[in-house]
């Protein structure tokens, strides 16, 4: 099967199972507010895309969306737990720091090369405008919601904080995140020193994993996914950090990145050394 049947396939079937989640447990309000709220984003984001001909700025929404999620679907609520104040603030931490990562990487730089490739795949057709508009805003928009659905779950549904998977969602996302933002650190300080341009970043956390960052991101949200576990239902939402963690590996995550780093020296030894995702001990 080709990779992109599979990337419709899997977008589809989150799609089936949202509204299978959304009439079982009587939240389909919740989510079609949520919704609104994260296509109003991707319209304005769609909008300075098109007016200066760089589509990058869709990156800075990705985290923004999950930000929008937490709020609306916890100021839509009258009663607001404990367990509700607490996902609020991790997922607006993690969501304005990925903001603001992605802004400051980014910012007066050209457009990203996905982007361009892209663009010029869609250069010759009449209605480029439109096929950007859904395939980089549109399907983002419906991909944030569906992964973000442990996170509606927590907000619309009654919760019991003393299952032991409370505690534990937390810990495990304070783990993900503190990945994440090491991996981050440790290629922001590399790429900044002139002697490492070209060259491939296999330090500290980048020793015992290709992608770190994209393994401590999908680590965080199996931590909300475990949160949701004290709800009503939240079980159910197991599709959203699955699909993450599916595009991570196989759509937007590794693929680009490896497609960026094969070409540089010593490459293939560290591919054959080093485990694509999990960080583990390096082979001989």
């Amino acid at each position: 099967m080709k990779p992109q049947t599979v990337y419709f396939s899997s977008i589809f079937l989150s799609l089936i199972l949202l509204t299978a989640v959304s009439a079982t447990y009587g939240i389909f309000f919740n989510v079609g507010v949520c919704l609104l709220g994260v296509m109003v984003s991707m319209h304005l984001f769609f909008l300075i895309g098109v007016l200066t001909k760089n589509h990058t700025f869709v990156d800075t929404a990705w985290g923004l969306s999950f930000v929008i999620v937490a709020h609306v679907s916890f100021w839509i609520q009258d009663h607001h737990t404990p367990v509700r104040w607490i996902v609020l603030a991790m997922v607006t931490l993690w969501g304005l720091r990925l903001f603001w990562h992605i802004v400051k990487r980014t910012f007066g730089r050209e457009e990203d090369l996905r982007y361009q490739d892209m663009r010029k795949k869609m250069g010759a057709k009449k209605s480029a405008i439109l096929s950007s508009y859904i395939q980089i805003y549109l399907i983002q928009g419906f991909l944030a919601l569906f992964i973000a659905t442990p996170i509606i779950m927590i907000n619309s549904m009654p919760s019991n904080p003393l299952q032991p998977w409370y505690p534990v969602g937390i810990i495990v996302w304070i783990f993900g995140l503190t990945l994440e933002m090491a991996a981050d650190s440790q290629l922001k300080n590399f790429l900044a020193q002139k002697q490492n341009q070209g060259q491939l970043m296999t330090r500290g956390l980048w020793k015992v994993s290709r992608h770190p960052n994209y393994f401590g991101e999908s680590t965080l949200w199996w931590g909300v996914y475990l949160v949701a576990l004290t709800v009503e239902g939240g079980w159910a939402s197991f599709f959203g950090p699955l699909l993450l963690t599916f595009l991570l590996l196989k759509v937007s995550g590794v693929p680009p990145a490896e497609k960026l780093m094969r070409n540089l020296p010593g490459f293939d030894e560290y591919k054959r050394q080093t485990s694509v995702f999990i960080p583990w001990f390096r082979k001989a």
